[in-house]
């Protein structure tokens, strides 16, 4: 049984620890944000091994190391204390998520949306987003146990996060198998 027990949609990964950095207790970081300049404010995580145990650790520093991060926690002071917490995600509360501009969301409050047509007939659910340069794909598991790649383009999707839902145009051919 975890540590701290919470539920996880309460909390929006952003970044994972990787393999030790040096003799101070330092690892690389691998960011999963949008705005990593939110780690030279942050000063605190939950923690959460891939164990599924959790635990609150305050951070002491996060710098650019060459192209990557280093992170650096209070009260580690060893490649040994930090080696445990390897593939680790750092998580912060939802509500501390980086506001974004109108008609943007963030992949966590998609992923989970119902789906729709404009007819209304309910097609599956959002399990995923696939992020491509152009736009991004969201990844529907249809009620008839298929799957739907939908682009998430603003001529052919409305998000509707009040209501849940995620409605797609009546396009030929966009639905089908």
């Amino acid at each position: 049984m975890p540590r701290n027990p919470v539920h996880r949609e309460q909390y929006v990964v952003i970044g994972r620890i990787l393999k030790p950095r040096g003799l101070g207790g330092e690892a690389f970081l691998h960011p999963l944000t949008d705005f990593p300049e939110r780690f030279q404010v942050l000063r605190k995580a939950l923690v959460e091994k891939p164990d599924g145990n959790r635990m609150t650790l305050g951070i002491d520093r996060v710098r650019k190391c060459g192209r990557r991060m280093a992170i650096k926690f209070l009260d580690i002071d060893s490649p040994e204390a930090v080696a445990p917490f390897r593939g680790s995600e750092l998580l912060v509360p939802a509500d501390e998520v980086y506001p974004l501009p109108e008609d943007t969301f963030y992949v966590f409050e998609i992923v989970g949306l119902k789906v729709e047509t404009e007819a209304g007939p309910e097609v599956g659910r959002v399990v995923d987003v696939i992020t491509h340069p152009a736009n991004d794909i969201y990844v529907v598991k249809r009620e008839d146990g298929g799957e739907a790649l939908i682009p998430a383009a603003r001529d052919l999707v409305r998000i509707d996060l009040a209501g849940g839902r995620l409605v797609v145009k009546n396009v030929e051919g966009l639905l089908d198998r």
